[in-house]
């Protein structure tokens, strides 16, 4: 929960627009823009990012965003491109771009998180009691599994 109550910090976002790939049009990009487009959120350009980021390293779509939205409201409240607090809000990233993939990966291969549910990801994320319930809830927000 640092993220959510970090002090703001001002970013450019300058990755905003995901690279053009070529790639098949795909609901879950839609939905989970329009869900950080109703919250308000200055990543919801990187809908597709999170996306594609979830797909390369096997983890359920919804995770990455709901991370982000817990820890720093969707980017709204984040410091130095760390939309996830990762390393207790410590971590400084290039870009969102960079903060999602390095987020991902690690919770694909780093040692605490590697081979575990999602459930045992997020107590290892955050042992806070509650966290898990808490960013579940964003998950189903987004879409119900």
């Amino acid at each position: 929960m640092a993220g959510v109550l970090g002090v703001a910090a001002a970013t450019g976002y300058a990755d905003r627009d995901e690279p053009k790939v070529n790639r098949k049009s795909d609901i879950r990009e839609a939905i989970l823009r329009r869900f950080l487009r109703e919250k308000s959120s200055p990543v919801e350009g990187y809908a597709g990012t999170f996306i594609a980021e979830a797909d390369a390293h096997k983890l359920d779509w919804r995770l990455l965003p709901s991370l982000a939205f817990v820890e720093s409201g969707a980017g709204k409240h984040n410091r130095l491109n760390n939309l996830f607090g990762w390393n207790n809000g410590t971590s400084r990233f290039q870009s969102a771009t960079e903060a999602i993939h390095h987020v991902a990966e690690a919770l694909a291969e780093a040692r605490p998180y590697k081979g575990k549910s999602i459930a045992q990801k997020l107590a290892a994320y955050n042992s806070n009691p509650g966290y898990r319930r808490l960013v579940t809830g964003v998950m189903n927000q987004i879409a119900a599994r």
